[in-house]
């Protein structure tokens, strides 16, 4: 659309502070449909993430499998730590499936609220242009 109005055509004069913004409408749509790529992109991005902690989860696995028959490399502290970094591997990938599921409802919430403003308020955008006006009528000057 336009840019945001600064005088009133003809008059020389500003519309009301509190009327003005640097805001439109195609801004704030085009800022959510942003949003909801950039959700799609962390759902992406999560099951990637989720599939290498898994990968390297199964790879301490095999280190220590291969330490300890190998290398002779055995004993409590050992294992402990060897089983704390496989479970914490295994922690990150279960975060990350669940960060995967929550950025899928950001992105749904993001493309719903999209949609709303756009239904709300590109046929007053539509009208006001339609009518020949610059700015819509506040709703309060409309109430009976």
């Amino acid at each position: 659309m336009s840019a945001p109005l600064t005088r009133l055509p003809g008059t020389g004069r500003a519309p009301a502070a509190e009327h003005m913004t640097d805001v439109t409408l195609d801004d704030v749509l085009e800022e959510l449909a942003e949003g909801k790529a950039d959700c799609f992109d962390t759902y992406d991005e999560c099951a990637v993430l989720a599939g290498k902690a898994r990968k390297l989860r199964d790879a301490l696995a095999e280190l220590a499998e291969e330490l300890a028959v190998s290398h002779n490399v055995i004993g409590r502290f050992f294992s402990a730590a060897m089983a704390r970094l496989s479970e914490s591997m295994e922690r990150v990938a279960r975060k990350a499936e669940a960060m995967r599921g929550e950025s899928l409802t950001a992105a749904e919430s993001v493309e719903t609220a999209h949609d709303a403003m756009h239904d709300a308020y590109r046929p007053v955008q539509q009208a006001t242009a339609d009518a020949g006006l610059y700015t819509p009528s506040a709703r309060i000057h409309n109430e009976d």
